[in-house]
């Protein structure tokens, strides 16, 4: 070996020994962490299955069904609560506005408050505003 392919080998030790001590304080990328890390041949956080590749898959498929099953039996739900607090809402201002506390004008969607008394001073009446008969 010449002189420069010991230096080499040896810049390359100091390397490695540099990279090493950089992944282990954590300040290193992926590349250096996959290039002069420890790796392990096997995965140890996901255990292996003990079925089949065919039953594997049917089950992995199964488990995704269910959790899309799922998750549109949510999406029902909140549309349906959504609809009745819709109904509930509506028939609370359409009681106030039977009552005279409320009251809506014809070209508008929003409903108006009725300060106590008011009623009288503002001459609300079913023509102008739909308020009560």
């Amino acid at each position: 070996m010449s002189i420069f392919g010991i230096a080499k080998k040896g810049f390359g030790k100091a390397v490695k020994a540099y990279k090493q001590k950089k992944i282990a304080v954590g300040k290193s990328t992926r590349e250096e962490r996959i290039k002069y890390g420890k790796r392990d041949t096997d995965i140890k956080s996901v255990p292996p299955t003990k079925l089949s590749v065919t039953e594997s898959l049917k089950k992995t498929k199964g488990d995704e069904y269910h959790r899309r099953i799922k998750k549109l039996d949510e999406g029902r739900n909140k549309v349906s609560e959504g609809k009745k607090m819709i109904k509930e809402g509506q028939k609370i201002r359409k009681r106030m506005k039977e009552t005279g506390t409320a009251f809506q004008f014809k070209n508008q969607k929003s409903y108006h408050a009725i300060d106590p008394g008011d009623a009288k001073k503002y001459n609300i009446k079913d023509g102008i505003a739909g308020g009560k008969k």
